[in-house]
């Protein structure tokens, strides 16, 4: 018998040079039912910010071992492409993709921030709002009227902000295997950026109406 066994590249680096796929999947991710991954990278956008810091302080003292062993985890934990290193990002740009990730978590953060009070104040509207309901109160003056209003308002937005977040952390992803070398679309990068802009904008908007 032949031995067909191919060598395992290296579970920290992959091959600067050489052949090797550009986008794998870990194998218990295919596996997980659509719900659990999408808790998943809800997960992953709640960990970016916290993440972006270190990656930043990392960086900038030389770390970039211990920075990719981090993007990997991350990325297997949330269901994304592996970001296989085939170059090795200098200081500015393992910065700067930390910056971004700390902006994009922040995003991720205000996100679920929204989910929750949608939720809160959707379907268990009626829990926690005692009144008074008056004509300007959303389905008021009655509490039946204005809870099944908020709830049915509550509905597309709780239903929607997930994949939102979702959507955020693989763009995010994206721009990781990017600056490791591996192929994506021009795109990624600057709608990365108008991203982080308009998330900081819509929070700017959001909190001048509190």
């Amino acid at each position: 018998m032949t031995d067909t066994a191919r060598p395992h590249p290296s579970t920290t680096d992959g091959p600067l040079s050489g052949h090797h796929p550009l986008t794998t999947h870990h194998p218990m991710q295919l596996r997980r039912p659509f719900a659990a991954r999408l808790v998943r990278s809800i997960g992953y956008g709640v960990a970016l910010a916290p993440v972006g810091l270190w990656v930043m302080v990392r960086s900038l003292v030389g770390q970039g071992d211990a920075v990719h062993r981090v993007w990997r985890r991350l990325a297997r934990f949330q269901g994304s492409a592996d970001p296989i290193r085939l170059r090795r990002p200098g200081v500015v740009a393992g910065t700067l993709t930390g910056l971004l990730s700390l902006a994009l978590g922040l995003l991720s953060l205000f996100l679920v921030m929204l989910l929750v009070i949608a939720i809160v104040r959707g379907p268990f509207y009626g829990f926690v709002e005692d009144g008074p309901f008056g004509p300007g109160t959303w389905g008021g003056p009655t509490k039946a009227g204005a809870w099944a209003v908020h709830a049915a308002i509550a509905v597309p937005i709780i239903v929607g902000l997930p994949f939102a977040v979702r959507g955020v952390g693989f763009l995010q992803a994206a721009v990781i295997r990017r600056l490791y070398g591996s192929a994506t679309s021009r795109l990624v990068l600057p709608a990365t950026i108008l991203l982080a802009v308009g998330g900081a904008l819509l929070f700017s908007s959001w909190a001048q109406q509190i």
